[in-house]
Parts: C-alpha cells; structure tokens; sequence
C-alpha cells in the first residue's frame, strides 16, 4: 500500500512539475502577447500612476493598441514609423491622465 501510496504521488509531483521548452533559437516562445504586454504595463502604471478605475481602462485600451501597433512595426522592420507612434502615445495619454500624472509618467517611463 506505501508503495502505491508513492508511486501515485511520485507521478503527481512529475506531471505537476514545470516542463521544458526545447531552445529554437528563436526568442518567440519567451515574447509575451502584445496584450499581455499591456495588461503588465496598465498594471505598473495604475500603482505608479495612482490611477482611477476610469483611468486604469482608458489607459489599458490605450496601451493594447500600441503594443500591437510597436510589435507590427518591428516586425515589418518599420521602425522609422516608431517616434511618430511614440508622440501619438503620449498625446492619448495626456488626454486621459491628469498634468501631475503625465509628468510623473515622463520621469517613471521615459523608455516608453
């Protein structure tokens, strides 16, 4: 009975256990979805930030649509389009944030 016992908790722990993903070479395995990439981000910015509710969504939605437009463009090797994207960005977001809130934004996210 012990030896059933471990056997089936020896089998759980295995198939319960993180699997490996084969290297490619190839960084898409490891490359998070342009929305998910944007859920991490809204939810930095709303503790960063001190967003609202209302805030937080406008600024998910925002965020999605230029995660998704960035990831077209350096995968089209567009990326003379990209400072153009970026200025459009920050108009959206001074639109939604308040002036304390932009400006905090420009010092916590300059990368972006």
């Amino acid at each position: 009975m012990k030896k059933l016992l471990f056997i089936s908790l020896l089998f759980g722990t295995i198939a319960c256990a993180p699997g490996t993903v084969p290297n490619t070479g190839t960084q898409s395995a490891t490359i998070a979805s342009p929305e998910a990439e944007a859920k991490a981000l809204t939810t930095k910015m709303t503790s960063v930030l001190s967003l609202d509710a209302a805030q937080e969504e406008k600024i998910l939605m925002i965020n999605v649509v230029n995660s998704k437009v960035i990831k077209r463009l350096r995968e089209s090797n567009d990326t003379a389009k990209l400072s153009t994207t970026k200025e459009k960005y920050h108009n959206e977001l001074k639109e939604v944030l308040n002036e304390n809130q932009f400006a905090k934004f420009l010092v916590e996210f300059k990368d972006l």
